[in-house]
């Protein structure tokens, strides 16, 4: 049975009293998206509390996924609880697997903002139920339809580009752009998408990027 390889940093001891925690954690998200995404390899999964850089303050934990078979979690002991932790997991794993059934190479910002909406939705879909939600998610999924379009219109002239302010787009936002505007963007494409085609995100997690905007051709010169 495929599953999560855990390499957990606990030299210094902060993490070890978390450790049942962390892997109930990861055997919630083994179960279910694994599954869900056809996942049929063995991923390793490093958790750590070094990478601070990564960590979205609020929610205590934040992560990347770095190819089909390894993603890293950095986690504030303090802050992250198993719930946090499982919902950015999944988002992770939705990379981990698109990559590992199409290595299509995000090639502009709009592949980016694509790929980063296909892992935002599937996180969404995944924290569903819950009450405790990452406030990652909660921002995301506050903005309106029309927000959303107000986004892409100030993006509009370089969805092309293949260089551009990566940090302001999808984490810290400026004076027009507002936190998390590549992710909240992502998330609306994609949903218009699935509306679009009728298909489900675990059905379109993997689809060319030239398929996503084929499709939304109409959404994205409105």
């Amino acid at each position: 049975m495929n599953k999560i390889n855990l390499m957990l940093t606990e030299a210094n001891g902060n993490l070890s009293k978390e450790k049942r925690m962390i892997n109930d954690a990861i055997r919630a998200v083994e179960e279910r998206v694994f599954q869900k995404l056809q996942i049929d390899w063995d991923v390793d999964l490093l958790v750590t509390n070094r990478l601070r850089d990564i960590i979205i303050p609020e929610d205590g934990v934040g992560g990347r996924a770095i190819s089909s078979d390894f993603a890293e979690l950095a986690i504030d002991e303090g802050r992250a609880t198993e719930n946090l932790i499982s919902e950015i997991l999944a988002h992770e794993l939705c990379h981990a697997a698109r990559w590992g059934k199409n290595d299509e190479w995000a090639s502009s910002l709009l592949d980016n903002i694509i790929c980063e909406g296909i892992a935002t939705y599937f996180e969404a879909k995944y924290a569903a139920n819950r009450e405790e939600r990452t406030v990652f998610i909660k921002t995301v999924l506050s903005r309106s339809d029309d927000e959303n379009m107000q986004i892409l219109k100030r993006l509009q002239d370089q969805l092309g580009l293949s260089s551009y302010n990566y940090n302001d787009i999808f984490f810290d936002g400026n004076n027009k752009l507002p936190r998390w505007s590549g992710y909240s963007l992502g998330y609306y494409l994609v949903k218009k998408y699935l509306e679009i085609t009728g298909k489900k995100i675990e059905d379109a997690f993997a689809d060319e990027y030239g398929v996503f905007k084929y499709n939304l051709e109409a959404v994205l010169v409105a």
